[in-house]
């Protein structure tokens, strides 16, 4: 009797075959079966991993308050701010490109408004001698904060910077811009906050 030999490639797509089929038979089996399962994709849910951050909504919100820190090196209380002036609140950090590039649109806005409206630069990263530095670059003259442990920035919610607050006179936040803000944005919610 002659045997023949039964070529290798032919032994390993058979393995193959059997191996998925294997597999699809297990997998059905186990969908069957199992009616527990951990993570359901086509379900609406909640997703609690980290995600892009965003600023908490606080139009129409009292401002939160907090302790910071004057260029003083002196401890100030965020709820003394007001002086009978609504306020701008704008938080940067001198590593921040869109922070660094819409500052002289604020020290613009600050010449043409600062004896009506208080603006406040709240750096919420840097020191004491970074902070004064870096103003001093960009040429910034309106009154800055420093928030190094993150209190006031926690108290509102803030999450990304730059953000910038606009803030009646009797501390309710009017309206707040999250990102870099333009000259026209900045007349035109300054306008508004000093109408309401």
């Amino acid at each position: 009797m002659v045997s023949k030999r039964v070529p290798p490639l032919f032994i390993a797509l058979l393995a193959g075959l059997a191996a998925v089929a294997l597999v699809i038979s297990i997998g059905s089996n186990m969908g069957d079966n199992d009616q527990s399962t951990d993570v359901v994709l086509d379900e609406p849910g909640e997703y609690q991993q980290p995600g892009i951050p965003t600023n908490a909504p606080l139009a129409g919100t009292a401002l939160g308050n907090a302790a910071v820190i004057d260029m003083a090196g002196k401890e100030l209380d965020t709820a003394t701010l007001s002086d009978g002036r609504p306020m701008l609140i704008n938080f940067w950090f001198s590593n921040c490109q869109p922070c660094k590039r819409e500052m002289p649109a604020l020290q613009q806005a600050w010449a043409s408004y600062g004896d009506k409206v208080r603006f406040i630069g709240v750096n919420t990263q840097d020191s004491e001698s970074i902070t004064r530095s870096f103003a001093s670059d960009v040429g910034v003259e309106y009154e800055l904060v420093r928030d190094p442990d993150g209190r006031f920035v926690t108290a509102n919610g803030i999450a990304t910077f730059p953000t910038t607050l606009f803030v009646r006179a009797d501390g309710t936040i009017v309206e707040q811009v999250a990102g870099e803000i333009s000259v026209d944005d900045l007349t035109r919610a300054l306008s508004e906050l000093m109408g309401a």
